[in-house]
């Protein structure tokens, strides 16, 4: 997750946020308003469930299956509009 946090954080305008757990990230989702959740691997079908009725209409929960640094950003790019990054 470190890694991930620093791909996101590494581009200008954007800013990444990690929760390690489901109740963390249901919890930040809960308190503020974001352009897109990414969900790992390691989130079940059930979270991410959760997750999505947890976000707002304008946020985006795009599930990353790994892979490099541009595959990351493309998917990420896809789901959310370049004027709001």
């Amino acid at each position: 997750m470190k890694v991930v946090e620093r791909l996101l954080n590494s581009h200008e305008g954007w800013q990444g946020v990690v929760a390690l757990t489901r109740e963390e990230g249901l919890k930040k989702l809960n308190g503020d308003l974001y352009d897109a959740v990414l969900l790992c691997v390691g989130v079940t079908e059930t979270d991410e469930v959760e997750f999505r009725k947890a976000a707002t209409n304008q946020t985006k929960v795009i599930r990353h299956y790994g892979g490099g640094s541009g595959l990351l950003e493309n998917e990420i790019r896809s789901a959310v509009s370049d004027t709001r990054l």
